[in-house]
């Protein structure tokens, strides 16, 4: 439950930065900073939620949703606010947040 609102909101911070971009369109680089905090974020999410057997199923959604949209995210993040707390907020929130799609329950701690 927790990584679908996740992967909502991530989606929904994309396009909104994409449309407001779209007239500027230039080309940017990989944000590989923020996709190492992703994934740290998501390690310790996983950590958190008591460290639940993985499948490949689970960990492929845990990765897409929480490295390479978190990552995507972060960068929109950044460029809509031009605050570097913001983006580095959540490129955590979202790697901690798609760390869920590896537990068994919807609700964590359940």
């Amino acid at each position: 439950m927790i990584a679908i609102a996740t992967a909502v909101a991530q989606i929904i911070v994309i396009l909104l930065h994409r449309k407001r971009t779209y007239a500027t369109a230039r080309s940017t680089t990989t944000p590989w900073a923020y996709m190492a905090a992703c994934l740290i974020a998501c390690a310790a999410g996983w950590l958190i939620i008591g460290r639940p057997t993985v499948g490949w199923g689970d960990l492929f959604l845990a990765i897409v949703f929480g490295v390479l949209l978190g990552s995507e995210t972060a960068k929109a993040v950044k460029e809509l606010s031009t605050r570097h707390w913001a983006a580095w907020a959540a490129a955590c929130v979202s790697g901690a947040g798609a760390a869920t799609w590896l537990s068994q329950s919807p609700w964590p701690f359940t």
